[in-house]
């Protein structure tokens, strides 16, 4: 059931940056890797081998938090 969810997430996503790409053709080039992205992430939950599925989510877990903490501390030292 999860995992259906999340695809059917990914999907709608995929489908607003689609939507948007149309909306305003300037940001053609991120709404195209955002969609890829969301694309490879969401297909990444067909795969039926746990451990793996286990090990990508925690990876990306803690590079949102580090990608998180590294904004901190640009916002911190003024680069933002």
């Amino acid at each position: 059931m999860i995992r259906e969810a999340i695809l059917f997430g990914g999907a709608m996503y995929i489908l607003i940056s689609i939507a948007q790409i149309l909306d305003r053709p300037a940001i053609w080039s991120e709404g195209i890797v955002v969609a890829i992205v969301l694309a490879i992430a969401t297909a990444y939950y067909l795969i039926h081998d746990e451990h793996r599925l286990h090990m990508s989510e925690i990876v990306a877990l803690w590079a949102a938090v580090l990608l998180f903490m590294v904004y901190a501390l640009l916002k911190f030292g003024g680069v933002l």
